[in-house]
């Protein structure tokens, strides 16, 4: 996998986020930040920068269109990866027409999560 040296983690579950930790350490990637709510990822993103964010959906509070759009609108254009496993086809839309947006169906196979974090970095 190309060098992406930080993600952002973004999920209520934390199955998921220790489960996205490992996976990622495992592709080499050295610094992963695991948030629970999109607000608090906002909070994070005004002190400190990544190279890719991965972002569930359905959050408590802010879902993931709402985040993409609160993101871009502050002119942050960091890759986000959005996964989900009952996607909201409105939500998905709306999160999905800004630049270095991909969606990812929950369950989804490494490979097909790998590849969308390479082809945003190489698009970033």
């Amino acid at each position: 996998m190309q060098a992406i040296p930080s993600v952002l983690v973004i999920d209520d579950d934390s199955e998921a986020l220790n489960t996205f930790t490992q996976l990622l350490r495992a592709l080499g990637v050295k610094n992963i930040c695991r948030l629970a709510s999109a607000e608090s990822a906002l909070e994070v993103l005004e002190r400190q920068q990544f190279t890719m964010i991965l972002a569930d959906y359905r959050l408590e509070g802010m879902d993931g269109a709402e985040f993409v759009e609160r993101l871009r609108a502050r002119g942050d254009e960091t890759p986000v990866v959005m996964l989900s496993g009952v996607p909201d086809k409105a939500g998905v839309i709306r999160a999905t027409q800004y630049n270095n947006v991909d969606f990812i169906g929950k369950p989804f196979r490494i490979l097909d999560l790998v590849t969308s974090m390479e082809q945003l970095a190489e698009a970033a």
